[in-house]
């Protein structure tokens, strides 16, 4: 065989053997970057890792990573590249090549540009690859220019696909991280929120002497925006509210303790308070230093009895009319003296209204969530029904018709949508 033939044999296998060292060290860099993407939880500094990696394996001199945000491309990390450049960088359609790029999930590879930007940059080549996997298409990264002025190559989209194929993972678990801690922060502000609501509802509703009073608090979801509670004020005199609060959650939760707390005080510093008066100092303090949002408000009933004069007197905060039954004259009314909603207009008047009451006179008090009740064709259960239903059930016992209207209000929403699901407070007292 002739000597340069085995010359040149050999110095092929040299290089194919200097070639495969040099592959098999790439795979293992390769691998060696896998691994310290996928151990990094942040975003932000995954991509601060991966630019660099990306910039070395293609031997490029600048580069970027953008992701998409609400349905656009927003440059997250970059290295010697900005978005005017990027947007002047044009494609097929009139796109910009990241645009194109991502659009089509479409790897390109972009040689002999020999572009010159405003700037005064010459680009040359570029290599624009999709931050993807199977089925979700995160972002772009793309690196114009080859240090060494070469081209890039099939080899160098392959190696930054499978460096992106980390990244693209990495993305993956650090958003389903993401999503995790947001519904473990969702669920302790539901616990902290259900826990400060417990506190407000009163426990023992029979330690009023000389009347009746049953209750049936039911949230649509964990935590709801109603609240209830009663004030003994003295042996013959004592205050029931009914509230809903118009947020849900922790705010609502400590708009209602905060609310709780002020009636409390009030109550305490002045026992004989018209309720006219206390709907007017919760309404200054709640606007004043408590309720920040303008989309946030409180509704209010005040009802005060004097079992002794025969008196009741009450105060509606923006809120749905109370029912009285009258069982003199046999007959239902509302009770709709009062203002607006509280927290929202400091300084307001609210106006007081009474009635004499009698031995078996009823109050009815409700939530919203009560009358918006749907069934399944979207029908409200309305006013008018459930003043129908309270005077059809005039004879039960307060406790008894709280737990009926929980069943028939149940059975008249079955097959109806969640989303239509509120929560209602249902409140009678009966002397």
């Amino acid at each position: 065989m002739d000597m340069s033939v085995t010359v040149s044999i050999q110095d092929k296998l040299e290089q194919l053997e200097a070639r495969l060292e040099f592959q098999k060290a790439e795979l293992r860099d390769l691998a060696t970057m896998g691994a310290i993407i996928t151990s990094i939880q942040d975003i932000n500094s995954i991509l601060s890792v991966v630019i660099d990696m990306g910039i070395r394996l293609a031997g490029a001199e600048v580069g970027m990573i953008m992701l998409e945000e609400q349905g656009e491309l927003k440059m997250k990390i970059s290295w010697g590249l900005n978005d005017d450049i990027i947007n002047r960088l044009r494609y097929k359609d009139d796109s910009d090549i990241p645009s194109y790029c991502f659009k089509n999930q479409e790897p390109l590879i972009l040689n002999n540009m020999n572009i010159k930007d405003i700037t005064g940059i010459l680009i040359d080549s570029i290599i624009c690859l999709p931050i993807q996997t199977s089925g979700t298409c995160y972002g772009i990264m793309l690196l114009i220019n080859k240090s060494d002025g070469g081209d890039y190559s099939q080899e160098d989209k392959e190696s930054l696909e499978m460096l992106l194929n980390f990244v693209a993972v990495s993305i993956d678990n650090s958003y389903l991280i993401q999503e995790k801690l947001k519904r473990q922060k969702v669920e302790q502000e539901m616990v902290i929120a259900r826990q400060v609501q417990e506190t407000i509802l009163p426990q023992n509703l029979d330690s009023i002497t000389g009347t009746r009073i049953g209750a049936i608090y039911k949230p649509a979801q964990e935590v709801g925006g109603d609240f209830y509670q009663t004030h003994i004020i003295d042996k013959s005199k004592f205050l029931v509210v009914l509230g809903d609060v118009s947020n849900k959650g922790v705010p609502a939760a400590l708009v209602m303790s905060a609310a709780s707390g002020i009636i409390k005080s009030l109550i305490v510093l002045q026992p004989d308070i018209p309720v006219n008066e206390l709907a007017a100092k919760l309404n200054d303090i709640l606007s004043d230093e408590i309720i920040k949002d303008k989309e946030m408000f409180v509704t209010l009933f005040f009802a005060k009895f004097d079992l002794e004069n025969k008196r009741l007197t009450y105060c509606n905060g923006g809120h749905i009319p109370g029912l009285f039954w009258d069982s003199k004259n046999k007959f239902v009314c509302e009770l709709p003296d009062g203002g607006p909603i509280v927290g929202q207009f400091p300084g307001v008047q609210f106006k007081k209204g009474e009635r004499s009451l009698q031995k078996g006179d009823k109050l009815f008090l409700f939530t919203d969530g009560l009358t918006e009740a749907e069934d399944a064709n979207g029908n409200l259960l309305g006013r008018e029904k459930v003043e129908k239903i309270f005077s059809d059930e005039i004879d039960s016992d307060p406790q008894d018709f709280c737990v009926n209207i929980k069943t028939w209000v149940d059975e008249y929403t079955r097959g109806s949508s969640e989303e239509s699901h509120d929560d209602f407070t249902i409140l009678q007292i009966g002397i």
